[in-house]
């Protein structure tokens, strides 16, 4: 899968030198995800640094040069064809007044309380529920240092590879089932572990971020309003990718974490392998 490089920019609106609070968002005008919005900015092209490429693209698009670039947040997207890579910076507009290209339906200064009420592009989703959570007192450098320290806690995280996953792979190759993908990006919603031959998907879900109907997690008290948000657009996507999975004759089978605790998890992949075999 070919990986494009695109810089983005998170323009921050000022009056008498003081940050409003808030951004510029785009609509974009083109293409199968018209009318969802985005940041603007665009492809980094060979030789230019990402911030380059920032102050390039929104002089094009929009018409501004801007100041105080600094980074701040980096999407990593799968999207069916390509992977995205973008890197995104706060930045604040020097001369001009942005003006809306033939490519966009509109453009609007957005606070953060309205950022969760636009429909965005899947790869701004994360970028938006990061700018949506913080704290609305905090200043451009105090969301930049937060953002790094948020990023360097998280190195050791890890998309495969988790405890939940190793035990689902190890059952499945004591019952003879090898030969399987690992976060198979061919099919919707990116199956956890699939057989594609056989059109087998398996998900394996965290009880906390994807909303476990078993042990019904509970909600931060904190910021209850992002969180029911995010929680809300998970249950979403998860459905949608199941729905996409089965209408295009995949087995989808749905694997709880609380599923895989000591007590439950020989039922439970008991249950996983003979509907692997109805399905094989």
């Amino acid at each position: 899968m070919k990986t494009v490089h695109v810089a983005a920019g998170i323009i921050r609106r000022m009056e008498d030198g003081a940050a409003t609070g808030e951004v510029l968002a785009v609509q974009r005008g083109y293409g199968d995800m018209r009318g969802l919005w985005e940041f603007p900015g665009g492809k980094v092209e060979r030789g230019e640094t990402a911030e380059d490429a920032c102050r390039r693209e929104l002089a094009e698009e929009l018409g501004i040069t801007v100041e105080h670039l600094r980074a701040f947040y980096t999407v990593e997207y799968d999207y069916p064809d390509f992977h995205l890579s973008m890197e995104c910076f706060f930045c604040r507009i020097a001369t001009g007044e942005p003006t809306r290209s033939d490519r966009q339906l509109d453009l609007r200064w957005v606070g953060r309380g309205e950022l969760l009420s636009l429909a965005w592009m899947p790869a701004d989703e994360g970028l938006v529920e990061a700018l949506a959570a913080a704290p609305a007192h905090d200043d451009e450098a105090e969301l930049v240092r937060r953002r790094a320290a948020i990023r360097k806690s998280m190195q050791g995280n890890k998309r495969a590879n988790t405890k939940p996953e190793l035990l689902v792979r190890q059952h499945l190759r004591a019952a003879g089932y090898t030969g399987y993908r690992l976060q198979w990006a061919k099919a919707p919603g990116r199956p956890d572990i699939a057989f594609p031959g056989r059109k087998i998907a398996i998900f394996i879900n965290g009880c906390f971020w994807h909303r476990c109907p078993h042990c019904h997690p509970s909600v931060p008290k904190r910021n209850t309003e992002f969180w029911e948000a995010k929680f809300r657009r998970n249950v979403e996507r998860d459905k949608a990718a199941v729905a996409a999975l089965e209408e295009a004759g995949w087995t989808v089978i749905t694997i709880w974490e609380c599923e895989l605790k000591r007590k439950k998890i020989d039922e439970t992949m008991e249950r996983v392998v003979e509907q692997v075999r109805a399905a094989w």
